[in-house]
């Protein structure tokens, strides 16, 4: 059954999904920032209706489920690990079977009846009972990186094991600690006093202490099957590095010489250093055995099918959305990608010249305005439709872009272009109307609010577009996404999608998320056990701080920046990362939220 997007609007309909088709949904509604609430049930005999209620600023979003009493329903906590006391009542309660909860003990609670709490006891133990959290910042993390546990080693003086925790359920460390939108640091308990742990920088500083960024994974004994992989972004490295350990024979694809995706020609130097990527994606080749084949523009599916047991389709976004007006052809115009790309990969200097205009409110706008600041250009000015409160740009980028001078005009949208030197952009006031289905509201515009300014170069970015060869005969959707089962599976038996092919752009996160996925799922496809699911370590002890109101009292450790005159002289790196002490320091302001009760 194909696996449809579940756009979270302000006043949204109840949604609808099956067994089957739970898992996909969960992690689409995840990815849009939903929390989860509870679970309520209606008892229909043979048959149950479980509503699975989450939470998106003000509004409340049902999800139904229909299943048969007998069937199977699987746990929806190694994405939201809160539901674990829900559906352990339902199982209680209507003895249901859910699989896959992820702190159930192997189904061994018991309730303690002398106790206002529930609390959960092994079924043969010592005291005090136990109960083990994931803590929020893992569950914020759309990997479940074990983020309490990897922060713990950094305190402790073991960086590589560090590095080696992250690992596990997230293939590049290292560039992810520079480049992701931390959605952990938003679920640490000290972000409501704008003081959440460092997150992103103590992996990096993990990273930053590896030696050659080399794991400590071996490959398990080769099972002789043979898989492809299409696409050498995120979230192929991922599903290569994961198939690689767990004993499969696989070839990366990639149809430029070098790995890396959008993180190669999208994300600027001053954030990502190309030798970092490169040394990362290396590694991870090495230590899983991946065969690379650079330069392979795979346009037919055909030989490759005869070839290899599983194909994993890993395409990413390739293409750009337009403006659709007048004079978007002009000399001087640019594609937000054509000048990341000469700037990141091909090592040229575009003379933008002293005043550009850039279209557009995401991290790729943001990245090219502070491009264009590094090329020369005295005058960088941001024009957006909504506001910086709707803007999908990180909230980091923009203060960065703010820091290097890039100035920002709100609701203005462009309505045409006049080539020559200058460009003259006509631009149009906006106003905010009803939301849209991405829960923001519509930007309409201000009839007669007409405006013109003069630019020596405008760089569009407003959003990336999926592409598939038509040879491939993959089923797509109107959106030109690739069209997947519950278990990433296309139309077409034995080839995967994943990524943003499927799921449109995401984050690096995301994408390193569904490689993982997509790996188990090929590896249970040959009768394997698949890649561990993100879990607790019931057997690690890990003790709630004692010195608690102290931690409370210590700010938290900022990073060493370039300084503002020197950044925009360069693509050196801005942030420095954090020092042996730094490192420490941050470390040990953590609460341990994941502590043994």
């Amino acid at each position: 059954m194909a696996i449809q997007h579940y756009e979270i609007k302000s006043k949204l309909d109840d949604l609808k999904t099956t067994p089957s088709e739970i898992s996909l949904v969960i992690n689409e509604l995840k990815s849009q920032n939903v929390r989860f609430l509870t679970i309520t049930a209606l008892d229909q005999d043979e048959s149950i209706e479980l509503v699975y209620h989450f939470e998106k600023g003000i509004d409340v979003i049902n999800l139904h489920l229909k299943s048969l009493k007998k069937d199977v329903i699987p746990s929806i906590t190694s994405v939201f690990p809160a539901a674990f006391i829900a559906e352990n009542e339902l199982q209680d309660l209507f003895k249901l079977k859910i699989s896959g909860i992820n702190v159930d003990l192997g189904g061994k609670s018991i309730k303690v009846e002398d106790s206002p709490t529930t609390l959960l006891k092994p079924a043969v133990g010592p005291e005090p009972p136990i109960l083990r959290f994931y803590g929020r910042c893992r569950e914020e993390c759309p990997s479940m990186v074990n983020a309490p546990k990897y922060i713990r080693q950094i305190a402790q003086g073991d960086p590589i094991a560090a590095y080696n925790t992250v690992l596990e359920n997230a293939a590049l460390p290292a560039c992810l600690g520079r480049v992701c939108f931390a959605p952990c640091q938003e679920g640490c308990r000290q972000e409501k006093n704008d003081e959440p742990i460092q997150i992103r920088l103590l992996k990096r500083y993990a990273a930053d202490n590896t030696p050659a960024l080399k794991s400590k994974f071996k490959r398990s004994k080769s099972s002789g099957k043979k898989i492809a992989i299409v696409g050498g972004g995120p979230s192929g490295v991922a599903c290569a590095f994961y198939l690689g350990l767990m004993g499969h024979n696989v070839t990366l694809y990639e149809k430029t010489s070098k790995c890396g995706g959008a993180m190669l020609w999208g994300i600027p130097k001053y954030r990502l250093p190309k030798d970092i990527l490169e040394l990362e994606v290396q590694a991870r080749f090495k230590d899983a055995g991946v065969t690379f084949k650079p330069n392979s523009d795979i346009t037919d599916l055909k030989p490759l099918q005869k070839e290899y047991d599983a194909i994993y389709l890993a395409l990413g976004a390739s293409g750009s959305s337009k403006l659709m007006i007048e004079g978007e052809n002009s000399e001087g115009v640019y594609d937000f990608r054509d000048v990341l790309r000469m700037v990141n990969v091909e090592d040229k200097t575009p003379n933008l010249g002293k005043s550009v205009a850039v279209i557009g409110g995401g991290n790729s706008s943001i990245d090219a305005a502070r491009v264009a600041r590094r090329l020369g250009a005295d005058k960088v000015t941001m024009y957006y439709r909504r506001t910086e409160k709707e803007m999908p740009a990180s909230p980091l980028e923009i203060h960065g872009a703010i820091a290097e001078g890039v100035n920002f005009e709100y609701l203005v949208g462009p309505l045409k272009i006049n080539s020559g030197k200058p460009l003259k952009l006509m631009l149009q006031d906006m106003k905010l109307g009803e939301p849209d289905a991405s829960g923001r509201r519509r930007p309409e515009p201000i009839p007669g609010s007409e405006f013109t300014v003069e630019v020596d170069s405008i760089i569009t970015a407003i959003g990336q577009t999926v592409g598939i060869p038509s040879d491939y005969g993959v089923q797509v959707t109107r959106y030109g996404t690739i069209v997947v089962n519950d278990n990433y599976e296309t139309s077409i038996k034995g080839v995967y999608a994943g990524g943003d092919v499927v799921f449109g752009p995401k984050s690096v996160i995301e994408a390193l998320r569904d490689g993982k996925k997509v790996a188990s799922v090929i590896d249970k496809s040959f009768n394997g056990k698949g890649w561990p699911e993100p879990s607790i370590d019931m057997t690690e002890f890990v003790a709630r701080p004692s010195n608690l109101d102290e931690i409370k009292t210590q700010e938290k450790v900022e990073c060493r920046e370039l300084s503002l005159e020197a950044r925009i002289l360069s693509f050196d790196e801005v942030e420095l990362g954090f020092n042996v002490d730094e490192a420490l320091r941050e470390a040990n302001r953590c609460w341990r939220c994941d502590w043994n009760e």
